[in-house]
Parts: C-alpha cells; structure tokens; sequence
C-alpha cells in the first residue's frame, strides 16, 4: 500500500487524523499568539466562514465528484462496496489540495491572519467529516443523534445508486438541494 493507495494500512489511514488534528491545533495556537486583538473577531468569524465552507465542500464534492466523475466514481464505488475497509483519499492528496486550493488563494487576496484562520475552519472541518465518516462505519453507539446520523449514512450506502444523502455530518445541503433521501426508522 504505497503513499498514493487509496486502500491504507492503519498507520497510513491514522496520519490522515494526527495530520489534521496537529495542523488544526498548530493553526489555532497562531491564531491565538499572532493575531492583534481588534482583529480577533474578524478571524473568528473568517474560521466560521471556513468551517462553512467545508460542508458546502463536503457535499459538493460528495455529491458531484465521488459520485459523478471518473475516476473518482470507480473508486468511490471501492468503498461502497468494502464500508469497513481503509479506503481514504491519500494524506498527500488532500494536504496538497488544502495547500493549493484553500490556503494560498486565501492568502494571495487576504493575507496570513485570514488565510490561517479560514484554513482552520475548512481543516476543522474535514476533521470533523473524516471522524464522523470513520465512526459512522466503525464505532457503536445508542446516542441519539449517533444513531440517527448512521441511519442515515446506511440509507446513502444502500440506496441503488445513492442518489442523495451526500452530506456526512450533516443533512444540511441535501434539504437546501433536494437531495436527502427519507431515513426509515428502525423498527424494534
């Protein structure tokens, strides 16, 4: 399992997790230490600008690239196919995505405070997808909102054609674009 497999071996798989966490906690203690006090709420709100920003992300790329072009289509389908198996977007991949496409275009038109703090929203954020997407095939739980999450991610896998419920941690997008499919509830 090279640096670019899609199928990890564990080591590979948890350095997605470690990788994020220390940037998203790197990020924030910048935030904290270097940024001037009177411009401390416009970079909260740039983080939850960010933050924001991920779950259109989330979906978007759900939605329309994993499940819409090729290859991504093919490879997506791998995880359908195996939910249990350690199949991820490569760390380099995705770091080198963060990099391009978040942090310098930030940076270019608003500089280091902004594009810091928007990267930690969006970093925070696939954070949060990338733990709530391994829970939701890994871990057990009875809590309420658990349970109700993983129903519906199991409806999105079971569904021919998972036409819908492409958002992973939250519905949010699927009911803005008409696409959250009726979550049957469990009869005990």
């Amino acid at each position: 399992m090279g640096l670019f497999s899609l199928e990890q071996g564990k080591m590979a798989y948890r350095a997605d997790f470690l990788l994020y966490g220390g940037v998203a906690a790197s990020l924030a203690a910048y935030l904290l230490v270097a940024v001037p006090a009177p411009q401390s709420p416009l970079m909260v709100l740039t983080a939850v600008t960010g933050l924001a920003a991920w779950t259109l992300t989330e979906y978007v790329l759900h939605r329309f690239v994993l499940h819409g072009m090729a290859p991504f289509r093919h490879w997506h389908r791998l995880h359908h196919q195996r939910p249990t198996a350690l199949i991820c977007s490569p760390t380099i991949a995705t770091a080198t995505l963060f990099v391009l496409l978040v942090f310098l275009p930030v940076f270019a038109a608003a500089g280091i405070h902004c594009a810091n703090a928007f990267t930690f929203g969006m970093v925070t954020g696939y954070l949060a997808y990338a733990t709530t997407h391994h829970a939701l095939h890994h871990w057990s739980s009875r809590a309420g909102w658990f349970v109700r999450l993983k129903r519906r991610h199991a409806v999105h896998h079971r569904t021919a054609g998972a036409h819908g419920c492409y958002g992973v941690t939250s519905g949010f997008w699927d009911r803005i674009f008409g696409s959250e499919l009726p979550v049957v509830a469990r009869t005990a």
